[in-house]
């Protein structure tokens, strides 16, 4: 498959999931601020946004085995340093937390901020590379 439609592709999964992520993160905070509801309903709404995020997650592996062999390894390495990046910073914090008494950082942000180093480890191994088109 070329990068192009494997980009084209990924693009078709990902748009739909984050948007119906963001609507049923907003619905289900809406919900739960406006009406009373019981504590294992507010579990099973809970996970309605996650099921969105696991179907993104899954659309990235997908486009990653998609694409030829040198592309897949400078995702993979970016890959590898949003990893270690999130694990560093969760194994440094955590022990701050517990030795220290740092406030919490939510593990809400795990996700998002793995993709956020993900992003800009591409961006400079790509460039480095000579990768053209803008392509993730």
């Amino acid at each position: 498959m070329t990068q192009k439609r494997a980009h084209r592709r990924y693009m078709k999964l990902f748009v739909p999931a984050m948007a119906m992520y963001v609507l049923s993160i907003i619905g289900v905070s809406l919900a739960k601020k406006n009406a009373t509801m019981p504590e294992p309903l507010l579990y099973g709404l809970a996970f309605v946004p996650a099921i969105f995020i696991l179907i993104w997650i899954w659309g990235h592996m997908r486009y990653i085995t998609e694409l030829d062999e040198y592309l897949r390894g400078l995702q993979v390495r970016a890959v590898l340093i949003g990893m270690a990046a999130i694990m560093a910073f969760a194994t440094v914090w955590g022990l701050l937390e517990e030795l220290a008494a740092a406030p919490a950082v939510p593990i809400f942000f795990i996700v998002p901020s793995f993709y956020f180093v993900y992003g800009l480890a591409y961006l400079i191994i790509g460039k480095r590379a000579g990768v053209k088109g803008g392509y993730l």
